[in-house]
């Protein structure tokens, strides 16, 4: 942790680690921390600072405890061991160290700006979304901003309406003409985009395009920020670097290319090392109906029916060995967690675990065969 010697505090709340202490501690973070700090005190204002802003703009995923999960696998889950009393199932559960995985390295979900206005500010304001003023035409571009506390609403001649973060702005051409949809972001913004596959939708940032025929998606850019992310929440993305050399090949072409993202999946572009890592959203949100998503009652249920269920309500790929998972066996009622509270209690019952990979769940495990 030698690195953090150099931060300001606007890098701390940046840092994906950093946050995640804060947020979700556990005894281990707890300890590594308290450790670091120990050894450089002279940190210790900065730590406290970030630590008040990354607290008061509450970017915190509530996570099962360990008492819930432990209670869950002993009373519900998987008769896979018949013979083992009730004691056998009471594990010494360990929050999973999702920082260690590759997959956990997301972009920052907060932007300076946003920080910066924290210290000056105690709260943001908290009235409704607003219409943005009229807009003001500069180089034939509309350029609109966004100068308020408060996210603003802007809708556009398609029928598209884009919801704008504080001290963001975008900048577009005429919509209805164009055989194309173009908009210029700058900072972060929230996209509903009425369909139109003859005329598709692209959004320009710094460093990557982004391709879509009509969904819903959040792209996050902020000048002074080294990463970009793309995550989406409806339908289906295309995102591809500027740099790429077929980059016209691709704006020209109206299907899909390139990384394309479905829904609860978002693609990092790290500008130190110009890669793209595709992932899923910290907080995956069921995509079915309210009817099917209740039915996560299990009852000595394949295990692999269990992933499938799960998957098909997230439309996450959920991946493993079926062959090796037939002989696991899963009692559980799963409605109220989140889909990681989930894949951790089932994990936990058939002696697995999991990872995500290229925007995909990966089951590792032995079986539940005697």
């Amino acid at each position: 942790m030698n690195h953090y010697k150099n931060y300001g505090t606007e890098d701390f709340v940046w840092d994906t680690f950093f946050r995640q202490w804060v947020l979700t501690p556990t005894r281990e973070t707890e300890g590594i921390w308290k450790e670091w700090l120990a050894e450089n005190p002279e940190m210790t204002d900065k730590i406290n600072q970030a630590r008040g802003a990354v607290l008061s703009l509450q970017v915190k995923e509530p996570e099962i405890s360990n008492q819930e999960i432990a209670r869950i696998v002993k009373e519900t889950i998987a008769r896979t061991k018949p013979e083992l009393p009730i004691s056998a199932y009471q594990y010494d559960f360990k929050a999973f160290p999702f920082y260690r995985k590759p997959w956990f390295r997301i972009a920052a979900s907060l932007a300076l700006v946003l920080f910066l206005s924290w210290l000056a500010k105690p709260k943001f304001a908290t009235e409704k979304l607003t219409e943005l003023t009229p807009a003001v035409e500069t180089s034939n571009l509309v350029e609109k901003v966004n100068n308020t506390s408060i996210p603003l609403v802007i809708s556009l001649e398609d029928g598209s309406k884009i919801t704008l973060t504080p001290a963001s702005k975008i900048r577009y051409a005429n919509l209805l003409t164009d055989t194309k949809r173009e908009v210029y972001l700058t900072g972060e913004a929230f996209f509903d985009i009425s369909k139109d596959p003859a005329r598709p939708f692209f959004v320009y940032t710094k460093a990557l395009v982004t391709k879509v025929l009509g969904t819903s998606f959040t792209i996050k850019a902020y000048d002074r920020s080294k990463e970009i992310t793309v995550e989406v929440k409806t339908g289906r993305v295309s995102v591809f670097a500027q740099s790429d050399p077929d980059l016209k090949e691709k704006t020209a072409n109206k299907e899909l290319e390139g990384i394309v993202l479905s829904p609860n999946q978002k693609i990092i572009y790290s500008g130190d090392n110009v890669r793209m890592v595709k992932t899923l959203v910290e907080k995956p949100e069921i995509i079915i109906s309210k009817a099917e998503a209740s039915q996560f009652i299990f009852e000595d249920a394949p295990v692999s029916e269990v992933f499938d269920s799960i998957g098909r309500a997230y439309g996450i790929d959920i991946r493993y060995d079926e062959d090796l998972l037939k002989g696991c066996p899963l009692t559980a009622i799963l409605d109220n967690q989140t889909l990681h509270e989930k894949l951790t209690i089932i994990c936990k019952a058939i002696e697995a675990h999991y990872e995500i990979l290229d925007g995909q769940i990966i089951i590792h495990g032995k079986g539940c065969r005697n």
